[in-house]
């Protein structure tokens, strides 16, 4: 079986010839480049397949989205960049509103230092945003990058980042804090919001649900001591069940992106009908062992992870590695409803050999 034949084989719950293996390496990548130390044969799209093909890992990240966005009438982006730090303005007939981003060379990333809605009267020029932005498909890039990774992996669609209008709120445009103290103090302001994200999202689940993705992530980067139950039964439940019926009833299969704690998210992810919660972190990263993980999703839920991707780094020992990924085998043989997968992303400190030797010993087991 091919790597794509054996994850769709999950999503069938058939049993594939062995547990597919599937790993995000843009992390790794990203960083390699800007170490200068990326061999050069892995640059370019071919390239980054290549990569995958090299390290026997399937390829599932990062895919084309479907649609693209305009600002509407009335509506200007800006962006500048000084040293580390990239500025957005965004001007509407509603007001103004600014984030700052700043890129940390330590770790090769970029967080928000300001967000864009800091007070309750920042929300309308959000809302006139969303209700006045323009959206078109567009399947062309998708289908390419479907034919170029080919039988080497299965391009995830991801739909709007982040799906459910709280979790847009708390991970890009006002974070966790502010948004927990405008729920505090404003909260008919922020349910307008939601109100208005949701229907402005709906143009691109019209499109999704048309597409030719087979596999649509929720995004959501869910944490469940960031996002608690009572804000998922409340805020998102409602919502990512409408979708998944409205996606479910054009074929699609659903996943959604927790790489957090699972304690509180993970039994309400199995409630709303997911078919997979994709980079499932186990302990000593998260805060479930995949002992449990497994006796909580039971046969109701593909778990997509499994092998915390801190464990790639040097800081690990090769061999604490190697008994890890195998308990974690042992755990969930294949025919489990299990797609093995470095839960988040392998670090840019990572040996290659280390990504490598997951390929290897799955080989051996198999013989």
């Amino acid at each position: 079986m091919t790597e794509r034949e054996r994850l769709l084989a999950v999503f069938r719950d058939e049993k594939p010839d062995m547990t597919p293996w599937y790993a995000d390496l843009s992390y790794w990548y990203t960083g390699r480049k800007a170490m200068g130390s990326l061999d050069r044969k892995y640059e370019g799209e071919e390239g980054y397949v290549g990569l995958h093909r090299d390290a026997g890992a399937g390829i599932y990240l990062f895919a084309p989205q479907v649609w693209k966005e305009e600002a509407g009438e009335g509506i200007k982006v800006e962006q500048e960049r000084n040293g580390n730090e990239i500025f957005t303005g965004i001007s509407t007939p509603a007001g103004k509103i600014r984030s700052v981003e700043r890129y940390l060379p330590g770790s090769y990333t970029t967080a928000y230092v300001e967000h864009y809605i800091k007070e309750p009267g920042d929300l309308k020029v959000m809302r006139y945003y969303f209700k006045n932005r323009r959206i078109s498909p567009s399947f062309d890039d998708f289908n390419r990058i479907d034919r170029l990774w080919g039988e080497w992996g299965m391009p995830v669609l991801l739909s709007p980042v982040c799906t459910s209008p709280l979790q847009t709120l708390i991970t890009r445009w006002a974070g966790i804090q502010t948004t927990v103290f405008l729920l505090a103090d404003a909260r008919e302001e922020v349910e307008r919001t939601i109100s208005e994200i949701e229907e402005s999202d709906s143009a691109i689940f019209e499109i999704i649900a048309g597409s030719p993705a087979r596999i649509v992530e929720f995004p959501e980067n869910l944490s469940g001591e960031v996002t608690g139950a009572k804000l998922i039964e409340k805020y998102e439940m409602p919502y990512w069940k409408k979708r998944i019926k409205q996606l479910r009833d054009t074929g699609k299969l659903l996943a959604i992106h927790n790489d957090g704690t699972l304690k509180q998210s993970l039994p309400l992810l199995i409630d709303t009908g997911f078919d997979a919660v994709e980079s499932i972190t186990p302990a000593p990263v998260g805060d479930m062992t995949n002992e449990e993980i497994r006796e909580m999703a039971g046969d109701r839920l593909i778990v997509w992870g499994g092998l915390p991707a801190a464990l790639f780094s040097p800081v690990y020992s090769e061999d604490f590695f190697a008994e890890y990924l195998n308990k974690a085998l042992d755990i969930f043989p294949p025919g489990s409803k299990f797609i093995l997968s470095a839960a988040d992303e392998v670090p840019p400190d990572s040996e290659f050999e280390r990504i490598c030797l997951v390929r290897k010993i799955l080989n051996a087991r198999r013989r």
